[in-house]
């Protein structure tokens, strides 16, 4: 059973990584732009470290019709945090994280996305 358990948990991160590893970075902070294509899914990779009591989190102020958040995956102390997201349609929104740390807020960092035709 914990052979099987272990197999079938094996089998979900493989998928997990298929969907997720291969996509687009962007790494330009505000006030320089990324260029994404529509249906094209990228993501946002940021150092987090919860050993220290850091969480980032993705504010909910951009347009949710251009941009759909796919979730995010943590990857551990030294490799960060993804945010995996998708363009939904042409246009231009902002994305703002917020870095806490227990309760206080430590960092803020904005992408700007444009999202291009295909």
């Amino acid at each position: 059973m914990l052979k099987k358990l272990y197999s079938l948990t094996s089998f979900f991160l493989f998928v997990l990584c298929l969907q997720f590893c291969s996509l687009t970075q962007i790494k330009e902070e505000s006030p320089k732009i990324n260029f994404v294509k529509k249906g094209t899914k990228f993501k946002i990779n940021l150092p987090e470290k919860h050993s220290g009591g850091e969480l980032w989190q993705l504010i909910e102020n951009y347009d949710k019709s251009l941009i759909y958040d796919l979730g995010a995956v943590w990857h551990g102390e030294e490799k960060g945090i993804d945010f995996n997201l998708k363009p939904l349609s042409i246009g231009q929104t902002t994305l703002s994280f917020m870095l806490r740390k227990y309760n206080d807020t430590i960092n803020n960092k904005t992408f700007i996305v444009n999202i291009e035709d295909k």
